[in-house]
């Protein structure tokens, strides 16, 4: 059943647009949900002899009420000049049929587009509102049963680790990392509760590539007030970025 939630996850980030000469870039990351476990989103942007013309946005919500949902929208795109916090600023406005639901996004150099409210100001809040810059190859899922597995990715790829988990029980995973700065979390991690109550649910993480070399994850999951008690389940993967 894991196997099959994954493959949905991976295809909906992977897309399946063709794109054309006229491509920006594709932008990708988790967003905070509130009343799901997070938003995996997926941003192009085209344009027409550099001025912009449209944008295609899916979003999946992952773990609401009403499980896994993907809404595709297509529309125009613009940009505005100057932030209510940097006069310089360069914003993307995506326009989704009125001023009140139109989404804004900050440009934090060539590969962050960062999301803003309706007044252009900074969203005050420790959780992640950005999407980068990734590149159109399909992600690679690394699951439990793969622990051990090293994999080879071309920068820009995504990585998407997914791990069962049930914090009904207390325990979750945590992540160590070595290597660390070659790849980039597009999101918080995020827990999806099990249909059922009490049952098992899933913990996944979202990377995507940005500097060539090799990084290793280890994950290890224990209760966190349980500071002395060895993991009950400690997974590793190897990552090559080349």
């Amino acid at each position: 059943m894991r196997r099959v939630l994954v493959l949905s996850l991976a295809a909906a980030l992977a897309g399946c647009v063709t794109i054309t000469s006229s491509s920006l870039g594709t932008f990708a990351g988790v967003m905070p949900c509130a009343d799901c476990a997070g938003i995996l989103t997926e941003l192009r942007l085209y344009a027409e002899q550099g001025r912009p013309t449209r944008f295609e946005l899916t979003e999946t919500y992952l773990g609401s009420r009403d499980g896994d949902r993907s809404i595709g929208t297509a529309g125009q795109w613009g940009r505005v000049r100057g932030s209510a916090d940097d006069a310089g600023a360069t914003v993307v406005q995506l326009d989704l049929g009125s001023v009140s639901t139109r989404r804004n996004f900050v440009r934090v150099g060539e590969d962050e587009l960062r999301r803003i409210d309706a007044n252009l100001r900074e969203i005050p809040s420790a959780v992640p509102h950005s999407l980068h810059r990734v590149s159109e190859l399909p992600a690679v899922t690394l699951l439990e049963t793969d622990s051990g597995r090293t994999v080879e990715v071309e920068p820009g790829q995504r990585v998407f680790v997914v791990l069962g988990s049930n914090r009904a029980t207390g325990f979750g995973w945590s992540i160590e990392a070595s290597g660390t700065g070659l790849l980039t979390a597009l999101g918080a991690p995020i827990y999806a509760r099990g249909t059922a109550l009490g049952s098992e649910g899933t913990e996944m993480w979202f990377f995507g590539a940005t500097l060539k070399g090799r990084q290793e994850l280890r994950f290890q999951y224990r209760r966190p007030f349980e500071p002395g008690v060895p993991a009950m389940k400690t997974v590793n993967f190897t990552v090559v970025v080349s």
